[in-house]
């Protein structure tokens, strides 16, 4: 077994593909960096999801933790100079509307999720506003989970009376859990959430579901393969101080960054 195969925390991420899609991230970076410096005002979303791609591969491969921070700092520093053009936009043009799509897709992605999940493992509040003020240029599109995981760190931030659209139906189980008054209730429903997870978000339409089957040679320019993770259910094990051990099973449960998160925070 290689060094790199006994580092990595998820089996599904090939070697030899590890090195190509991260030259491949970094191209990204420069070549939209490089893209925003020709325009006045550049409208630099892009670079919020690559360097969260970024994270997540890095994690995936068994990067220290604390590699990850400076990573994360870039997302969060873009997701605010977003916000602030997304405001200037939405200000100079009063009949249209602008959001930031990565964190305003409630029905198609993880990354809203996750993001909100790293940013409460991390314990870091401000990071945690950031994404939120994100979330919230969207009036419309609410989900009641995602509106209870924030609430967990945001007092009185208002939950959804919506019902969960049936799409959704998977993130019951996580609503339960961070609403559970019995330890042993949230760990039920977060394991039942995360049993219902990779297929649940593969119905309601992520595309990036499956994707690690794209890694060879024949099919790997188009493949964006990062890792799968669940970040929010590790937040909600982590806040409400369960014993999570049994969770561990789940190939997509980051149990590294819940134990980063105790030993640093607890």
């Amino acid at each position: 077994m290689s060094e790199f195969e006994k580092q990595r925390r998820q089996k599904l991420l090939d070697e030899d593909f590890y090195p190509y899609i991260k030259k491949m991230f970094d191209w990204q970076i420069e070549d939209l960096k490089q893209r925003a410096q020709a325009i006045e005002d550049p409208y630099r979303e892009g670079l919020i999801e690559v360097y969260y791609q970024q994270l997540c591969l890095d994690y995936t491969a068994g990067k220290p933790i604390t590699d990850l921070l400076p990573i994360m700092d870039k997302v969060i520093y873009y997701t605010e100079d977003t916000i602030d053009f997304v405001k200037r936009y939405n200000l100079a043009h009063p009949d249209e509307r602008e959001e930031i799509t990565i964190l305003t897709e409630y029905f198609e992605t993880e990354k809203l999720s996750n993001l909100l999940g790293l940013c409460i493992l991390f314990e870091r509040q401000d990071w945690l506003e950031t994404i939120v003020e994100a979330v919230d240029l969207d009036y419309e599109n609410r989900e009641k989970a995602l509106d209870s995981l924030i609430a967990m760190k945001i007092p009185n931030y208002p939950i959804t009376e919506e019902k969960t659209p049936r799409i959704l139906s998977f993130r019951n189980s996580l609503y339960k859990a961070i609403h559970a008054e019995k330890p042993e209730d949230t760990l039920k429903f977060l394991d039942e959430y995360l049993r219902r997870w990779y297929n649940g978000l593969r119905k309601a339409g992520n595309v990036y579901m499956d994707i690690h089957l794209m890694q060879q040679s024949d099919s790997r320019e188009c493949c964006s393969f990062y890792g799968y993770w669940c970040f929010e259910a590790a937040a909600v094990a982590y806040l409400k101080n369960i014993d999570d051990s049994t969770l561990h099973r789940f190939m997509y449960y980051p149990k590294d960054m819940v134990e980063y998160a105790r030993q640093q925070f607890s």
